[in-house]
């Protein structure tokens, strides 16, 4: 049987570890955002304060806890009911612009005969591209919405919480290493996103294992290692499949 778990020694350092996203997300961005600011639209610049303001929400929530700020953690959560759903719709918007921006070029290249893909082809290719904003979007709002149903039972919420933060991975680490490093691939045609997708898996895994060693409530875990597990599995295999084309076309058109 599980025994109670003292919230401020749940993840003492869970703050400290996150910051380092921060280092992650200048290298990430930077040639996409930090150096294009004068030439972005309102709408990313909107996008990238929120996940900014997000992401500082994250590191700062964990460490109230631990330095016993329980109060101003509880009310600083509330502020993530309204900051949480608006990130959601600002990005929905941003995969809605570019989404019709490809589309567009599919289609000037088409008209003009130099496109390499027919159309089926290129609309199959431009919803393979957006499917890891899709997943890492998808894991956020489960994860979170979890986390903020067990909001009330900290061990459950703090594990929840954890999964929702380890969506910063992807986006910011799959950049740097593309943007700084020029890889696409991990090498034997392994794409470079699943570098992030490992990553998470262990994280999860090596807390799970902490869980089950210590007689602690796993299941929250668990749920979370299946669900990055089972979405890993489905962008590998059905995002060029034209079945993910209908549905990417169905959500952004």
């Amino acid at each position: 049987m599980a025994m109670k778990e003292n919230v401020y020694r749940l993840y003492p350092n869970l703050g400290y570890w996150l910051m380092l996203f921060i280092p992650l997300v200048f290298t990430g961005f930077y040639f996409t955002y930090f150096t294009k600011l004068d030439f972005s639209p309102t709408m990313i610049h909107a996008h990238f304060i929120l996940m900014g303001i997000w992401m500082g929400m994250m590191i700062i929530q964990p460490l109230l806890i631990r330095y016993r700020q329980v109060r101003l953690h509880r009310s600083l959560g509330r502020l993530s009911y309204f900051l949480v759903p608006v990130l959601i719709l600002v990005t929905y918007w941003v995969l809605k612009n570019g989404y019709a921006t490809q589309i567009t070029s599919l289609e000037s290249d088409l008209a003009q005969g130099i496109a390499p893909y027919t159309e089926a082809e290129g609309r199959i290719v431009i919803a393979a591209y957006n499917a890891l904003a899709f997943t890492y979007i998808f894991w956020l709002i489960v994860f979170y919405g979890l986390a903020i149903s067990f909001r009330k039972q900290s061990s459950i919420h703090a594990r929840f919480m954890i999964a929702a933060a380890l969506t910063f991975m992807g986006p910011t680490l799959d950049r740097t290493l593309f943007f700084w490093f020029g890889l696409e691939t991990l090498g034997f045609g392994i794409p470079v996103e699943t570098l992030a997708f490992v990553i998470n898996d262990l994280i999860i895994l090596i807390l799970l294992l902490q869980d089950f060693r210590k007689g602690k409530k796993s299941w929250p875990l668990l749920i979370a290692l299946g669900l990055y597990l089972t979405v890993q599995i489905g962008y590998f295999t059905l995002t060029k499949t034209p079945a993910w084309e209908e549905f990417v076309n169905f959500i952004l058109n």
